[in-house]
């Protein structure tokens, strides 16, 4: 079936170029002339110089940038088939005398046929035939392209989930190994508590390992993983450390990338607290169902070192921002700025722009 589509348009076109100047010389008589039997010959010379344009030369000599060769072999090709319709066509008219006969008793009953400048005539037919070389030229560029630009889309696509698929395994390993920190720090104090944190972290690690296996999660989960994980990072911390949780889905039903917030609070944790000092974190995830979500996250600035903000936007803020330009395109703002007091990172994903790249 597939065979037949490809091939249906090219039966189409030629039976049109044959069946229509057929009815019309039919309507003037001259089915028998010698201008049908030219035309038919010509006909038949146009599709070999298509076809063999089309199916081999092309191919073999255009898209292997050998033009200069591709030019030459057309132009032997072309005179010599040209020098072929002049010997079949006197051929026909000693093999069908009838053609001779009815030119005669047209010369004695009209007069001899007016005929161009031979020079005009010469153009015409060159430029005919140029015009088909140049069809089948076309035609096969724009079904490469066509096709080129559809295995473009899935080599896209497969390397898109390939970099999905690098960040995420450059994601997870950095959250384990900051998260085991603050267990190990919290074992010292309170055993208890580190074995509740223990528990909990096995349930953020199977979040990470096999619910949110899919490049999209309902935002409902995203953010209770998130709550789970502030609520876990909290545990270590001291009274003189401020944090201040604002997050609100309103009900989401949308579908967001997993694993989006958390480079964001990691880095806050990481960077913008100090247990011996006044620090603070404060994080605000809202949801408008629908729409889109909006992240801020600020944080004190406990480090007085000069790359502080050069630490801050390291790998995990860096495959943040390659994960959004994947996954979301020109349907994000990111925004990473360093303050007089403060770190301060925003996150917006729009949903209604349009679906989110899969």
């Amino acid at each position: 079936m597939k065979n037949f589509i490809k091939i249906f348009p090219h039966i189409l076109i030629w039976a049109i170029v044959l069946i229509v100047p057929t009815y019309l010389m039919s309507r003037e008589g001259i089915l028998d002339n010698k201008p049908f039997y030219n035309y038919f010959i010509r006909i038949v010379i146009f599709a070999i110089l298509f076809y063999f344009n089309y199916f081999y030369l092309i191919e073999k000599f255009l898209f292997t940038r050998k033009i200069v060769l591709y030019i030459l072999i057309n132009i032997i090709l072309i005179a010599g088939l040209v020098a072929l319709q002049a010997v079949i066509s006197e051929m026909m008219m000693s093999i069908l005398p009838n053609i001779q006969e009815m030119r005669e008793r047209r010369f004695k009953m009209d007069g001899p046929h007016p005929k161009g400048p031979p020079f005009m005539r010469f153009l015409i037919d060159y430029m005919s035939i140029i015009f088909v070389i140049g069809l089948s030229v076309a035609i096969k560029m724009t079904i490469r392209w066509y096709r080129d630009s559809i295995n473009f889309e899935k080599v896209k696509s497969v390397q898109l989930e390939a970099d999905l698929r690098n960040l995420r395994s450059q994601l997870n390993p950095h959250f384990l190994f900051n998260t085991l920190n603050n267990i190990y720090s919290l074992i010292a104090i309170d055993q208890d508590r580190a074995q509740n944190a223990v528990h909990r972290l096995s349930n953020l690690l199977r979040y990470v390992m096999y619910d949110n296996d899919q490049k999209f999660v309902p935002m409902d989960k995203e953010l209770e993983f998130t709550k789970n994980y502030i609520d876990l990072m909290k545990l270590r911390l001291s009274s003189s450390v401020k944090i201040n949780i604002t997050i609100d889905d309103a009900g989401s039903k949308d579908l967001i990338a997993s694993l989006m917030f958390i480079t964001l609070i990691e880095n806050a944790f990481k960077h913008g607290i100090n247990n011996g000092e006044n620090s603070f974190i404060d994080i605000t995830i809202l949801v408008d169902p629908g729409k889109g979500v909006l992240c801020t996250v600020e944080n004190s600035l406990v480090e007085k070192e000069e790359n502080m903000e050069a630490r801050n936007s390291g790998i995990g803020l860096a495959n943040l921002s390659k994960r959004l330009e994947l996954l979301y395109l020109d349907k994000y703002e990111f925004t990473v700025e360093k303050r007089t007091n403060s770190f301060f990172t925003l996150l917006r994903i729009d949903f209604n722009k349009n679906e989110a790249t899969v």
